[in-house]
């Protein structure tokens, strides 16, 4: 086996100017905090400050869905691969819970009015609920064709209400894991609903224009017994009430089909247009439910929510109006149609009552909550909403309830924390210090310890800065832009001291600095190549130096040039061309020298190496191809990439040739230009990238992409093993095998409506080979108890986890396994370790030893194996032991935690009585003391 080399790791240091993602969400945490998803963390920001007070980063994965439970306490993440991440924001620590049940990215997520239950939707039509307090999976929920947009839980939480793009909204049955109602009348994808007035009115938001109005009735069984059984349909009839107030004017209109269940019937009342054009985003409700917002592709339309008796009000108001216009002459019948008619107008509920809208398309909105009310008819909301152009912003708006009217102003923005508009340019300072980047409208100066953005440089007329490159001392900047022109800025004072407008004719690609530093090379969309040289003048009156640029010699080839650059030697100027070829010059005389053809698409960036020997091109055509100078032969084509080439830049050591290459597939891939080696990929941008920069020193390397994001990478002490990566790679390859295969699951289908919530991962399976392991472990120790080998120690194993015996050693076994994993894991475990298992935890119960988890294991495996356990004869008294011991164990379990309840309880009213004061209650709702005497007897005569 032949020796292997080893490289230097780079590893990710930092992320800048990405104030929030393209399709990412923001939650108003308090008044002044916001939460906003931006690629792969979740930031908090204090708009007052426009500082980040927090953040929650998972590298390599981006956050598509976030939410927070009713008390603020819990923080649900989901990911584009499918996993939630729960965060309980008291505890300051790192630990979390992972659950895991998605095949695909999560799209939305909600909590139970309690707090207690999870619920999560994907794109992979799929809804998951999850026990918080379990930290567990309960179900599954399929049915849904098409990704799940939005869910919401009735103020009961018996049921769960989910929107999905196949252009359905279902009604599920929490208690029955069914689904037991839809509604499928749009004609369109469906993004968002609203459920308000104590859950009697839902609002619907699809792609149309339309917002559709539905009134539910919602019914429950009443207790009562039935006196005969003869009529079975009476029974029905009598089994059931009506527990939610109609709507005004129900009476009128005509019953859907209620579908054959008993729960619920929808009418559906009308609908409402929105002025927005295109799709409806989101559709959010303010924390008094007054006003329904829908966010559209251009603006935010606002609808206000009348209550009953306005409602009422309304009603009169119309029908006095419509009497007016009727003539005397005519019947009383023709009035009461009228009635009708207007009984079943949607305005008398909800009207549209204006609009707002900010200088970029929002992406989504949310309500604070806290409002303000001005006076009795007026009322001031905070709201927070996310803009395509990477900010944030914060609006104050006003609704006047009178006059129906609203009034918005934008009073905080984080547009300094980066670029509006997607960066085009980078150049990386000769100090290493900072660096500078280049977008549409402006150009931002960074500290490149800090990642804060330093100075900001503005132009009138300045647009898309395609080019940057800092002059020698780096106290100029120079950019080129897609118009021609070049830009020159001081940046001690961020003026601009020079403007060259039409220094080329079309768009300018590419500016390199002259080996000799004198001056640089411009190239651009005009085939031409246009040197120019430094100058240092006086400004008059001043001794202030300013950086002029003259206009030297220059070149014309043969077609438009994307990319230049120039050797370290100064001999060669390397031209890529729109041709699919790479041209190289002399640099002296410009003369032709070679030609360098190969590539099958426009050759998009080159770069040499410092020694300037070789010469490596990235094209259109997803490759590399590492050339020699010398005689201008390929020495290899390497593909990596999966879309096109964008940026390549050589290491500046003398010993190593490497050099990293990056596309518009988001990747970034180091290779070895001799050995010809992939050495490592780093992903981590969501976008095409863009450009590419190195430090003078070579241990930094930056990255921008169409993401709006700009990451730094660092070199590490860490090694890349190239072997050892191929092992790794054959073995994730083997476990993703492993993972994508289906467990059978006893008593489930492959179209059942709910089945288990968590998939198979590499979690799941590392907890059946840990439970495994303890068994045979539990094994092999008996056999050498047996042997009478007693002079032998314990397995390192179970004194690390400093098991008393074996049977606990297989309980805290069991316990290593993470709980949201322990059922999946559970599930891949073989028939014949179970009976072991359950004896050992048989043992553990009667020992109450971890009783919750020992119980919630054997219930789980009997379910799973009842077939083959009911046919084990051997098995027969261990389960007529469980079914005592579970039971017993568990009431006593159950009294013990009921007294110490009551007995805290009492403590609490005693320290109530002394210091006369309500613990963890409002002041004002101090009852007498004779009522807390009265309860202090009844509970010192529970405890006795």
């Amino acid at each position: 086996m032949g020796l292997t080399k080893d490289y230097q790791k780079f590893v990710p240091a930092g992320v800048c100017n990405i104030v929030n993602s393209q399709n990412g969400h923001i939650i108003s945490v308090d008044k002044n905090i916001s939460a906003v998803s931006a690629c792969e963390s979740v930031n908090f920001y204090n708009l007052r400050t426009g500082e980040i007070e927090k953040q929650i980063r998972r590298d390599n994965h981006q956050v598509t869905a976030f939410a927070f439970s009713p008390d603020k306490r819990y923080l649900a993440i989901g990911y584009d691969d499918g996993e939630v991440h729960l965060y309980d924001q008291q505890n300051n620590s790192e630990n979390f819970t992972v659950f895991a049940g998605h095949k695909r990215g999560v799209n939305t997520l909600t909590f139970s009015h309690d707090g207690f239950t999870l619920a999560s939707g994907g794109k992979d039509c799929v809804i998951i609920l999850w026990d918080i307090l379990y930290e567990t999976g309960k179900f599954r929920l399929n049915g849904h064709t098409n990704s799940v947009t939005q869910m919401q839980f009735t103020k009961n939480d018996k049921y769960l209400i989910s929107s999905s793009k196949d252009t359905q909204i279902r009604f599920w049955n929490l208690a029955t894991h069914s689904c037991f109602y839809t509604i499928s009348g749009s004609t369109s994808e469906i993004y968002g609903f609203s459920l308000i007035k104590q859950d009697r009115m839902l609002i619907v938001a699809s792609a149309e224009i339309e917002l559709v109005i539905y009134e539910l009735s919602w019914f429950e069984s009443e207790d009562e017994e039935v006196k005969s059984d003869d009529d079975e349909e009476n029974h029905n009839l009598k089994k059931i009430k009506l527990v939610s107030e109609s709507l005004t004017g129900a009476e009128y209109v005509e019953e859907e089909n209620d579908q054959g269940n008993k729960i619920i019937k929808s009418k559906k009342r009308g609908s409402l247009i929105r002025q927005a054009k295109g799709r409806a985003i989101q559709i959010t409700v303010s924390p008094d439910e007054k006003i329904v917002s829908v966010l559209g592709g251009d603006l935010v339309d606002v609808f206000r929510v009348y209550t009953d008796e306005e409602a009422k009000k309304r009603l009169s108001k119309k029908l006095r109006k419509a009497k007016k216009k009727i003539d005397e002459k005519e019947v009383q019948e023709q009035q009461e149609i009228t009635e009708a008619d207007i009984s079943k107008d949607v305005t008398l509920f909800i009207s549209r009552i204006g609009d707002f809208k900010s200088d970029s398309k929002m992406k989504w909105i949310s309500f604070s909550k806290t409002f303000a009310k001005v006076d009795e008819n007026k009322r001031e909301y905070r709201v927070v909403c996310i803009q395509n152009n990477n900010t944030v912003h914060g609006i104050i708006l006003t609704t006047d309830f009178k006059m129906n009217e609203i009034i918005y102003e934008s009073v905080v923005n984080l547009n300094k924390r980066g670029h509006r508009s997607e960066i085009r340019s980078l150049a990386v300072a000769g100090s290493d210090d900072q660096f500078i980047t280049g977008s549409e409208d402006c150009a931002v100066v960074w500290n490149i310890e800090t990642l804060l953005p330093v100075n900001r440089l503005e132009a009138e007329g300045m647009k898309e800065l395609t080019a940057a490159l800092y002059a020698p001392g780096d106290k100029f900047v120079i950019f080129g832009a897609k118009d021609g022109t070049i830009y020159v800025f001081e940046l001690a004072t961020c003026e601009l001291v020079n403007e060259y407008k039409k220094a080329h004719e079309g768009a300018i690609w590419s500016l390199s600095l002259l080996p000799d530093k004198s001056g640089f090379v411009s190239v651009g969309s005009d085939k031409k190549a246009q040197f120019w040289e430094f100058e240092l003048i006086s400004e008059p009156g001043s001794r202030r130096k300013i950086l002029k640029l003259n206009s030297g010699r220059s070149t014309e080839l043969e077609d438009e040039i994307l990319c230049c650059t120039i050797t370290n030697n100064g001999k060669f100027i390397i031209f890529g061309l729109l041709n699919f070829t790479a041209k190289v010059h002399y640099l002296d005389s410009l003369k032709f020298f070679l030609s360098l053809y190969g590539h099958s698409l426009p050759v998009m960036c080159v770069d040499t190496d410092i020694e300037s020997k070789l010469l490596v091109t990235g094209s259109s055509d997803k490759g590399c191809k590492i050339w020699g100078l010398d005689f201008g032969d390929c020495r290899r084509s390497l593909y990596g990439h999966t879309d096109a080439v964008t940026a390549v830049k050589f290491n500046r050591s003398t010993e190593e040739k490497l050099f990293f290459s990056a596309g518009k597939d988001g990747r970034i891939i180091q290779w070895d230009a001799v050995k010809f080696h992939k050495i490592q990929v780093l992903e981590g941008h969501k976008a095409e990238i863009r450009t590419l920069g190195l430090a003078m020193s070579g241990k930094t390397l930056i990255s921008t992409s169409h993401d709006k994001s700009i990451r730094i990478w660092e070199e590490s002490e860490e090694l890349v093993v190239l072997g050892e990566q191929e092992t790794a790679q054959v073995e994730e390859d083997y476990l993703d095998k492993m993972i994508d295969a289906e467990d059978i699951v006893p008593g489930e289908s492959t179209e059942q409506e709910s089945e288990m919530a968590v998939k198979k991962s590499l979690e799941s399976i590392k907890g059946t080979e840990l439970i495994l392991e303890a068994v045979e472990i539990m094994r092999a120790e008996r056999a050498a108890e047996k042997s009478g080998d007693l002079k032998r120690n314990p397995h390192p194993l179970i004194t690390a986890y400093g098991s008393s015996t074996l049977d606990h050693f297989i309980l805290d076994a069991i316990t290593k396994v993470r709980s949201s994993n322990l059922e999946k894991s559970l599930l891949m475990v073989p028939f014949g370790y179970v009976s072991d298992i359950l004896k050992s935890l048989s043992q553990c119960i009667k020992l109450h030893y971890k009783m919750e988890v020992a119980t919630r294991v054997v219930i789980f495996l009997l379910k799973i194996h009842h077939n083959y356990i009911s046919r084990a004869l051997h098995l027969f008294p261990m389960i007529q032991d469980l079914k005592a011991e579970i039971v017993k164990e568990l009431d006593e379990a159950k009294d013990l935690v009921g007294f110490n309840a009551a007995a805290l309880k009492l403590l609490k009213l005693e320290l109530e009585e002394r210091d006369n004061v309500k613990i963890f209650k409002d002041v004002s709702q101090i009852e007498g003391k004779g009522k807390k005497k009265k309860e202090r007897r009844a509970l010192i005569r529970t405890l006795v």
